[in-house]
């Protein structure tokens, strides 16, 4: 088995990192690396499966144990995933947890429910030794590497003798060999993580006779008391009756058997494994319809458009799959034929970059979709195409308060009037706070001419004279008011900058905090600062524009 040698790796942490990552690439076809040059929001890598879940994978350098700070790293990792709403989450570190390490880990799941597995070293280890090819490059070629290269191209040029051009002439030969011999399905093979051959076949078109279909006759068994296999049976029968995906073991198919057109050769497989997968269907021309929430009196309260583009059929009824306009909601509407019942899932998955009137219906959806609620599907042309029900459960994602989509839809909405007000358009910033929510909303009271209270109790002023100081000195009791002008009011929003024009701030004090303090620095250095502190009931206020004549009082 190829050692990796996972400490010497983590001296680059990034070398370490990628090597987890093209190993991944490499077992799931579907992976997608994240460029986290602007941080990777939780996630290194990512995938959507057949049935459209959404798996995160989270690669760590770690060795040794898994340490408070190596924990409290994870969990930050885990607060910026549940951002996109994954179905599941994987852990890969090389480290095998301890006992206590896996509680920890195991304990994760009761605040974060798509944790689900920790790839520790042996994993890595077990599957790295399948493809030593990646181990090697993480070592940048070593001596050892090139030596190993030369005695494989010397092994090769034993068998074909014409290289690389031999290879491809027989695989050529070979591929169109088995097409012709499958006349209802395209053939493809490729290696699993395991070493495997993998053999897809792809419908080529319809089949209305059912000459061309392929069936698995026989008993599959699930064993009863495996939580992991009565949740492969539950998917299997779902996968039946509604189409979608599902992988059954040779465990599963002790006693099954495949068969199929002449030419193939089914009979004489010895079944490893099976995926069985519904091919999407197109729907042309898409579905249109409208989602809305409704009070149950019928009076609603937020809707959504939505587009169901593609489908899967099985036994008892299908899918469909779609989003909204904007992409941000994608929607999977599975019904019976059988109870003419439906059920409807949505996950909010907004991009990386959005300009934030995109992502306000779908929050506005979200705040409404409540218990208590009703929850209406209505396609467009079709009167009596109507799906409604109770919302059982809310729609808040997962990691968010309640309440909180409401929160960023009115300040989304917010930033974008901001955005019409000033002329200025860009994406939502990344890292966007509720603090910026909230300056948000000061600036929008500002162009509309209202004064905004300022935050804080005290209020710090330079002193560069003594006649200034004497001034102030001479307030022995009682309040005054010190007011400020400035030529530009510069407000920061992520990359963004923004002056509306020239303000005024007037603050009202009843108390100087460091008099003495004030007159040792001006003595000693020629300047001081003087800190005061607001009136408890006159607040200080802000307004664009010059000093008002009948401005606020101290």
């Amino acid at each position: 088995m190829v050692r990796v040698p996972w400490k010497k790796l983590a001296e680059n942490p990034r070398l370490s990192e990628s090597l987890v990552t093209l190993l991944v690439m490499r077992l799931r076809e579907r992976a997608q690396p994240v460029d986290g040059t602007g941080g990777d929001g939780g996630r290194d890598l990512f995938e959507y499966t057949d049935d459209d879940k959404l798996v995160v994978y989270e690669a760590k350098s770690f060795t040794g144990r898994m340490t408070p700070g190596r924990r409290r790293q994870v969990r930050k990792s885990l607060v910026s995933a549940a951002r996109h709403q994954p179905d599941h989450w994987d852990l890969l570190v090389p480290i095998d947890p301890n006992p206590a390490e896996q509680a920890w880990f195991d304990g994760l799941r009761g605040e974060f429910e798509f944790v689900r597995h920790w790839r520790g070293r042996s994993w890595l280890d077990e599957k790295c030794a399948a493809h030593p090819d990646l181990v090697r490059y993480a070592l940048q070629e070593s001596a050892d590497y090139i030596l190993e290269r030369i005695a494989e191209a010397r092994a090769e040029r034993d068998v074909l003798h014409g290289g690389i051009s031999d290879y491809l002439e027989r695989a050529r030969a070979l591929h169109g060999r088995v097409q012709e011999i499958s006349p209802h399905y395209a053939v493809q093979t490729r290696l699993d993580a395991d070493g495997r051959t993998v053999v897809h076949l792809s419908p080529r078109g319809p089949d209305p006779d059912g000459q061309g279909a392929i069936r698995l006759t026989g008993p599959v068994r699930f064993a009863g008391d495996d939580p992991q296999k009565a949740r492969r049976r539950q998917r299997f029968e779902e996968v039946m009756r509604f189409g979608g995906e599902v992988e059954l073991s040779a465990d599963n198919l002790a006693e099954a058997t495949l068969s199929g057109p002449a030419g193939l050769g089914l009979e004489r497989v010895a079944v490893g494994g099976v995926r069985i997968s519904s091919a999407r269907q197109e729907m042309t021309p898409p579905l249109q319809g409208q989602v809305a929430v409704q009070l149950p009196s019928g009076v609603p309260l937020a809707s959504l458009p939505v587009c169901f583009t593609q489908r899967v059929s099985g036994s008892d009824g299908g899918i469909l799959y779609g989003s909204d306009m904007t992409g941000v909601m994608r929607v999977r509407l599975r019904y019976s034929h059988r109870d003419r019942s439906a059920q409807l899932k949505f996950t909010f998955q907004p991009p990386e970059a959005a300009i934030p009137q995109t992502l306000v219906p779908a929050l506005r959806l979200l705040s409404q979709a409540t218990a208590g609620y009703v929850m209406e599907l209505a396609f467009a042309g079709e009167p009596a195409g109507r799906v409604r029900a109770p919302v059982s459960t809310g729609m808040t994602p997962v990691g968010w308060e309640s309440g909180e989509a409401r929160l960023w839809a009115d300040a989304f909405d917010d930033l974008s009037r901001l955005q019409s007000r000033t002329g200025r358009f860009f994406p939502v910033p990344d890292n966007f706070t509720q603090r910026d929510a909230r300056e948000v909303k000061d600036m929008l009271a500002l162009l509309d001419g209202e004064e905004t209270v300022l935050r804080g109790s005290t209020v710090s002023v330079g002193i560069d004279s003594a006649e200034a100081l004497d001034k102030l000195g001479d307030i022995r009791a009682g309040m005054f008011r010190v007011t400020a002008g400035y030529q530009g009011l510069l407000f920061t929003l992520g990359e963004q900058q923004i002056d509306p024009r020239p303000c005024t701030e007037i603050y009202t004090m009843d108390k100087i905090l460091n008099m003495k303090e004030a007159q040792r620095d001006l003595a000693a250095h020629g300047h001081a600062t003087v800190t005061m502190r607001v009136a408890k009931h006159f607040p200080p206020v802000r307004y664009l524009g010059p000093l008002r004549d009948s401005g606020t009082e101290g």
